[in-house]
C-alpha cells in the first residue's frame, strides 16, 4: 500500500487529497509519513513535536526503503524502477509540515499555509475529511492534481484529535450543466468499474499482514496503462491511505 521500509505500511497518500495527501507515505508497521500525491513515493516521518499544539511539527526524508517498496507495490517485476526512483529521488531532502491546531492552520510540505475550511461532503472521494484554503481564499480541491487530501493527511498527523472537527463544510458548487466534475486525466474515458464500493468492509495488505479495513473513497485516474482505479482506505489500526485494487481482499 503506501511506499515506506519493508515493516511499515505500503499504503499508497498524500492523500489525499487525497487527501493527499495524501496520503500517507520506517522503522516500524506503525510508521508514519507525509503525503506527496495518491502516487508518489511518501517519506517517512524521523521526527515530530508538539501533536495537537498551536506548534505542531513534523519532518521526513524518503530513503531506499520507501523507493523499494514504492517499487514492489506500483512496478513489480520492473529491475530498473528502484534505481531509477533513486536516481529522480532526493535522499537528502527533508519534508517539513507544521499546524496550528487550535488556530485551524497549515504549513504542508508545500511551505505554503491553509486554513481550515470544514469537511468535504460524501459526493466524491474524502468524504468526512478536512477541506482547506489557500492564501487566495480559494478551496483546494479534492482531486489528485489539486492536492487538498494531501493537506488532510499531514493535518491528521500533526493534529489528529482536531482532524475530525472544523467549521461546517459549505455545500459543493455544482459545476455547469450540474454534473459532477472529473479529473481532468480520465474526461472524455470510459472509467473502469469499480470492484469494491464506498463503506464496503475489506482486508487491505499492510506490510506482510492483511488488516480489517474500510472503503471511504473511490478515486479514477490516468495511468500508464490508461484509467484505473484506487480506493481510500481507513484501517482498523488507525492507518489511511489510496491504494490500487490489488492491495485489497474481499472480507
Amino acid at each position: 500500500m503506501n511506499a515506506g521500509a519493508g515493516k511499515r505500511t505500503s499504503l499508497a497518500v498524500a492523500l489525499a487529497l487525497i487527501g493527499g495527501l495524501e496520503i500517507a507515505a520506517a522503522a516500524g508497521a506503525a510508521s508514519e509519513w507525509l503525503a506527496v500525491c495518491g502516487k508518489c513515493i511518501s517519506p517517512t516521518i524521523f521526527a515530530k513535536s508538539g501533536v495537537g499544539t498551536a506548534n505542531a511539527r513534523a519532518e521526513a526524508r524518503i530513503t531506499r526503503a520507501e523507493v523499494e517498496d514504492w517499487c514492489a507495490n506500483w512496478q513489480p517485476g520492473d529491475g530498473n524502477c528502484v534505481p531509477q526512483q533513486l536516481k529522480s529521488s532526493d535522499l537528502d531532502k527533508v519534508y517539513r509540515a507544521s499546524a496550528d491546531c487550535p488556530g485551524g492552520r497549515i504549513t504542508p510540505i508545500d511551505g505554503k499555509t491553509y486554513q481550515l475550511a470544514g469537511k468535504w461532503d460524501n459526493s466524491d472521494i474524502g468524504g468526512g475529511r478536512s477541506k482547506w484554503r489557500d492564501g487566495s481564499g480559494r478551496i483546494v480541491g479534492r482531486d489528485n492534481a489539486s492536492g487538498g487530501l494531501a493537506i488532510s493527511q499531514q493535518w491528521e498527523i500533526l493534529c489528529p484529535n482536531t482532524a475530525g472537527r472544523g467549521a461546517t463544510a459549505s455545500p459543493a458548487t455544482p459545476p455547469a450543466g450540474g454534473r459532477t466534475a472529473k479529473s481532468a486525466a480520465t474526461a472524455g474515458k470510459r472509467l473502469p468499474a469499480a470492484d469494491y464500493a464506498v463503506g464496503q468492509v475489506v482486508l487491505a495488505r499492510y506490510g506482510r499482514d492483511w488488516v480489517r479495513a474500510r472503503i471511504t473513497g473511490i478515486r479514477h485516474s490516468n495511468g500508464p496503462a490508461g484509467p484505473q482505479v484506487s480506493y481510500d482506505v481507513s484501517l482498523d489500526n488507525g492507518q489511511r491511505g489510496i491504494v490500487p485494487a490489488s492491495m485489497l481482499r474481499a472480507k
